[in-house]
């Protein structure tokens, strides 16, 4: 239990006190259950601290028990979930939300689909929020979690993720050229993970040779593919309706 007298302190006194906590989080006493417990406890209440600073100190706190306590990630996986998707919604700091995205990232890559329960829907919805965000930071970590969920969905999930992903590829697909070179890099890996769950199999050998490896893209070469794959499909499909060769 946090001690009662840290309670008193002012959100400024909260500052230097929960900084050292992302190197603690890191610290192999987490292992300890008592001591482990308490500093969730305490980094759970400082992520809804009126200061800015503090959220974010704190979020950062819970994204590291990967690196000092991995084997109990699991066991708290929905506390985490729970807090650090709840820090997406932060309206007020985008700092905050960064670094939620950040934690997420580290705390995924620690679990597996089924896992992440219910929160699955919510984190999908979430992140798409933030394809077109004039940050970048925020855009380029949203392609990248959206890329780790691409890699953690199996079964469970696989038909309400390839929707989000039918919902998505359009914007993907521009953000292929996306002003940043380092985002447009992002988005590729992250297309070619999604791509899969749009269903178009005969295209897939096209996408891979595009987007496979680091040659520089060619978005027209790869929009008029795409397109002539898609008018293809059409004919097809107004023949089989029609009887008539298109």
């Amino acid at each position: 239990v946090p001690d009662p007298a840290t309670k008193r302190l002012s959100r400024g006194e909260w500052i230097p006190i929960i900084v050292p906590k992302r190197k603690l989080m890191s610290d192999s006493m987490l292992r300890e259950k008592k001591f482990l417990k308490s500093v969730l406890s305490i980094l759970e209440e400082r992520s809804h601290d009126r200061n800015s600073i503090v959220r974010q100190m704190a979020v950062r706190g819970l994204g590291n028990l990967v690196y000092g306590a991995p084997e109990k990630v699991k066991k708290y996986k929905k506390f985490l979930l729970d807090i650090l998707i709840g820090a997406l919604h932060d309206i007020f700091s985008s700092e905050v939300i960064g670094e939620s995205m950040k934690a997420l990232a580290k705390v995924l890559k620690a679990l597996k689909e089924k896992d992440i329960g219910s929160s699955f829907k919510d984190l999908t919805q979430q992140i798409r929020t933030y394809f077109d965000d004039e940050d970048d930071a925020l855009r380029s970590m949203a392609f990248v979690l959206f890329g780790i969920l691409a890699r953690l969905t199996k079964r469970k999930w696989k038909t309400y993720f390839a929707n989000q992903v039918k919902k998505s590829w359009v914007t993907l697909l521009l953000h292929l050229q996306d002003p940043n070179p380092e985002i447009s890099m992002e988005c590729r890996a992250t297309f070619q993970l999604c791509f899969p769950f749009l269903g178009l199999k005969r295209l897939q050998s096209a996408i891979n040779e595009h987007l496979g490896g680091t040659a520089k893209l060619k978005p027209e070469q790869l929009h008029v593919d795409i397109c002539r794959y898609l008018v293809s499909e059409l004919l097809n499909c107004l023949r089989l309706l029609t009887g008539v060769v298109v």
